[in-house]
């Protein structure tokens, strides 16, 4: 609880009317207005000459109340924890597409080592040096195709499993904030 909340309570609880605060503490209508609504804050004096009326401690009037601070620690914690699992799950997605990045690259280089074995039926044109970088090109090419769709599949796989994570847990995802 904030201090204007604070003021707005304990004057109601001891069943004052604005103007009587006013008159009590010295200030105008218009300030407890402007205390209560958080449009501005009490000087020193007033705080003093308030606790003094409420009953209460300036402690109690300026610092927030235990279960705030329970609640203000509690949203941080989720907020970090939150952020960290989203740090975590994508630290998993580059780790998962540049695993296989690498396994489709090793897997082409095989069919391309495959490729140069001498088989004179596989190379009617010949097996000169500008063929099998002709071939090796082809390769990678389509190795690349093929692991550009697979980080895509990947990448949408988890973004749409994040989504639904966070769905349930009432939290927001990155695209979200």
């Amino acid at each position: 609880m904030n201090l204007s909340i604070k003021i707005y309570e304990l004057r109601k609880a001891k069943g004052m009317s604005q103007e009587k605060l006013a008159e009590l503490v010295g200030v105008s209508r218009q300030s407890i207005s402007k205390w209560e609504s958080g449009e501005t804050i009490p000087e020193l004096e007033r705080l003093v000459e308030l606790s003094r009326i409420f009953e209460v401690t300036t402690d109690y009037l300026l610092k927030p109340g235990e279960m705030d601070e329970l609640t203000i620690r509690t949203e941080k914690l989720e907020k970090r924890q939150n952020d960290l699992q989203s740090e975590v799950r994508k630290e998993h997605i580059k780790n998962i597409r540049i695993l296989s990045t690498g396994f489709i690259y090793a897997i082409a280089l095989a069919i391309f080592f495959y490729l140069q074995l001498p088989f004179p039926y596989l190379w009617p044109l010949g097996t000169g040096m500008t063929v099998r970088l002709i071939v090796l090109a082809v390769v990678l090419l389509i190795a690349t195709a093929i692991a550009i769709q697979n980080n895509l599949w990947i990448t949408k796989k988890y973004w749409k499993q994040s989504q639904e994570d966070d769905k349930e847990t009432g939290g927001k995802s990155d695209e979200e904030k």
